[in-house]
């Protein structure tokens, strides 16, 4: 079995939305090995000297307990073209360190800088990413996505966007597609509609 991970966006020395982790991966280790204690994330992490400036990905490796915990400095990705892939029933409940059906679709993605998921007919994530999608200064993410996202928590929280089934045929309605992640907030990344490929 795969370990599993969780990455925590530290900026300037300060952790971001780490009751958030802490609650998918206390979530995930029930879930998968039946863990019932609580993990306090807190406690583990110890941010190096080397790592209090500039923006830092924390990557937490874990099973029934931590495993490793490493820091680098982390770049916000440029993604200027996005494929649609399509795929039927597939699931993606946990974050895991190796993702081999992911790949396969991310494989596919020819020219483009990433993808984006269409499951059994209803968008649902990126590669590294969820999604969301701009109209008219409104955003709106998937209902269901294959994972269930930091950022996304966050900002669904914040009232800042808001659910609802997009349809692979509804892509085109929208004026762009926001690509976020725990280190990548909304608005950093913006595809322009017209630059997604089917």
């Amino acid at each position: 079995m795969s370990l599993l991970v969780e990455s925590i966006k530290i900026l300037n020395g300060r952790c971001y939305n780490l009751a958030l982790h802490e609650a998918r991966m206390n979530r995930s280790r029930f879930a998968v090995f039946g863990m019932e204690d609580r993990c306090n994330l807190k406690q583990f992490i110890q941010i190096p000297e080397a790592y209090m400036h500039g923006l830092v990905k924390c990557r937490v490796v874990y099973d029934s307990q931590i495993q490793e915990i490493t820091y680098s400095h982390y770049q916000i990705r440029t993604i200027r073209s996005v494929k649609i892939i399509n795929t039927e029933n597939h699931k993606y409940e946990h974050k895991w360190v190796n993702r081999p059906q992911l790949d396969i679709l991310f494989g596919q993605r020819q020219d483009a800088d990433e993808i984006i998921i269409v499951n059994n007919g209803l968008v649902t994530d990126g590669y590294y990413y969820n999604l969301v999608f701009e109209r008219d200064g409104r955003f709106f993410t998937p209902k269901t996505p294959l994972l269930h996202g930091i950022q996304r928590a966050s900002l669904l929280h914040k009232v800042k966007i808001e659910p609802r089934d997009i349809l692979g045929s509804d892509i085109g309605m929208y004026d762009k597609i926001h690509y976020i992640n725990a280190l990548t907030p909304l608005g950093k990344i913006a595809v322009d509609i017209l630059n997604v490929i089917r």
